[in-house]
């Protein structure tokens, strides 16, 4: 008698195939979301610095500088219309008479509590495009500050007759991030792979001027003149770190 042995019917290697490749599916599930949930970051970093209030970081007056408290300053907006609010947790926008030139220097500092989706901040060279301005030299420069130094881009924005030089950094976390756009979406990831919710800090200052390399020698005189004006504590919600350290 011909008998068939139920250990290798077609039938039964099919379900306990299924069934291995249900389990090491559920296994592999499992370990994906036990990786996300390790990897998802839980501290912020604004927390971890103490949530700087830029209106009073940045004082109204240093050295031969003074907040003019003009209303209408013509600084161009870091983003426009509702999606301001949507993007950065705090907006400061100031001009500053140099009392000895009469000279003026536009300030503007936008900070993001939390880069993530649609809440990363803005570039100004896509800022000012999106406003109708032509951006032109646009290259990365250094400021020295006392034994140490910041680095940042510079550009001149031109619309109409109007032609503005433009000096700005980005800081995230502990840094200011140099090199191109992609680098802020790598130190975001690095941040992230630590536990840390990266925040962002965009400074930029300004003037209204033809001559671009003069306009740059008077914005390094402000950028030096107000981070030795501040604290250590300063120093670092500007530029992540002090002078000093």
């Amino acid at each position: 008698m011909l008998r068939v042995g139920l250990s290798s019917h077609p039938a039964l290697d099919a379900l306990r195939n299924a069934g291995v490749q249900y389990w090491v599916a559920l296994l592999l599930m499992a370990a994906s979301l036990g990786l996300a949930t390790w990897l998802t970051p839980h501290a912020t970093w604004y927390e971890r610095m103490g949530r700087p209030d830029y209106q009073t970081v940045v004082p109204a007056s240093f050295g031969d500088w003074i907040d003019t408290g003009e209303s209408d300053t013509g600084i161009v907006s870091p983003v426009q219309g509702e999606a301001l609010h949507e993007v950065y947790s705090q907006i400061v926008s100031r001009t500053y008479l140099h009392k000895p030139t009469g000279r003026r220097i536009m300030l503007s500092l936008a900070y993001g509590e939390v880069q993530q989706g649609i809440r990363q901040l803005h570039r100004p060279e896509s800022c000012y495009s999106s406003q109708g301005f032509a951006i032109m030299n646009l290259s990365a420069d250094h400021v020295k500050v006392d034994d140490q130094g910041v680095d940042v881009f510079r550009m001149t924005a031109a619309i109409s007759n109007r032609r503005e030089q433009v000096t700005y950094w980005i800081r995230m976390g502990n840094k200011v991030i140099d090199g191109p756009p992609s680098a802020l979406n790598w130190t975001r990831m690095a941040m992230g792979l630590k536990g840390m919710v990266a925040d962002g800090l965009l400074f930029r200052v300004s003037e209204m001027a033809p001559d671009a390399q003069d306009s740059h020698q008077m914005q390094d005189r402000f950028i030096m003149d107000l981070l030795r004006a501040l604290t250590p504590v300063g120093q670092a919600a500007l530029i992540g770190r002090s002078l000093t350290s």
